[in-house]
């Protein structure tokens, strides 16, 4: 995120036997030092027993939960949820082989597709309005109080029902959440200046709200679960399983896995797995609503 500034390097000149020398050893050392750089993930997806799966912040915590409940009654078996790099860094990953596997909150496109990624959609989640715990009075926003909120008109929770100054966290250009909302709240996408700080991954967007008294910002219901944070009702209607379901609450988030065949078996059991009755179970009481 911050920038370091990184002085330039300095090469001098010396006799010509001494740089032959010196690539000599060079050559020599870079077998070794390729070995010593190569990434973990692609040495763990050569383990048999150990399955690491890179992606999107979005289902993070979800992912780890299932991971936990996966591994419980299988000794020896590693499934690894790493820090978020993105739906786009879990896809490039694995089309150039460092991952046999990864987690993406959106349905991949035709040129994915095209390069022979194949995926599967295990569950949907809501995109939520969340508060930090002390904005006690305000349990819902109509369409237009979220629009004054995120172009800045509204300012004050006192003019929703609260009281304070409202801040505002929004989300980045391409981030899976913020489409969602541009493609399903009319005006959303139309917002020249939104609003507030804008936070590029998911897990850290839940620690700034817990630790912001005041602020507001949206993100898929699963990554909420657990936290303390209250989640908002939007038009009357809440993020339930149920108005999901039944299509009255449209604000969703697919969470996918995506690979490219064939996958290793620890892979593609742990893919059936996301279809068992007890990881829909654990979906649901994460406030993930799985595929049938």
């Amino acid at each position: 995120m911050y920038p370091f500034p990184v002085g330039p390097w300095f090469f001098y000149s010396m006799k010509k036997k001494n740089i032959l020398l010196t690539l000599v050893c060079l050559l020599a050392l870079a077998p070794a030092s390729a070995l010593a750089l190569q990434p973990v993930a692609q040495k763990t997806a050569e383990n048999p027993k150990a399955l690491v799966i890179p992606g999107t912040g979005d289902s993070e915590v979800l992912l780890r939960n299932l991971a936990q409940l996966y591994t419980r009654n299988r000794p020896g078996i590693t499934v690894e949820i790493p820090e978020s790099i993105g739906s786009g860094g879990g896809i490039r990953s694995v089309l150039s082989g460092k991952s046999r596997i990864a987690r993406v909150a959106r349905p991949i496109t035709e040129k994915e597709s095209s390069q022979g990624l194949t995926s599967r959609i295990f569950a949907l989640a809501p995109i939520v309005f969340a508060v930090s715990s002390g904005v006690a009075e305000v349990t819902n926003l109509s369409l237009e109080q979220i629009l004054g909120i995120y172009s800045g008109t509204i300012r004050q929770w006192d003019e929703l029902g609260g009281s304070g100054k409202i801040y505002v966290m929004n989300r980045e250009d391409g981030d899976s959440s913020r489409t969602v909302l541009e493609n399903f709240l009319p005006g959303f996408k139309e917002i020249s200046a939104p609003a507030g700080a804008v936070v590029y991954t998911t897990p850290e967007a839940v620690r700034i709200l817990t630790a912001s008294p005041n602020t507001i910002g949206y993100l898929p219901m699963p990554a909420v679960a657990g936290t303390g944070l209250k989640v908002l009702s939007v038009q009357d209607i809440a993020p339930t399983a149920a108005n999901v379901r039944q299509k009255k609450y449209q604000l969703v988030v697919p969470f996918t896995v995506v690979w490219k065949d064939p996958l290793p078996p620890l892979a593609q059991d742990f893919v059936n797995f996301l279809s068992t009755p007890a990881a829909k179970k654990l979906m649901l009481e994460n406030g993930a609503i799985p595929v049938e």
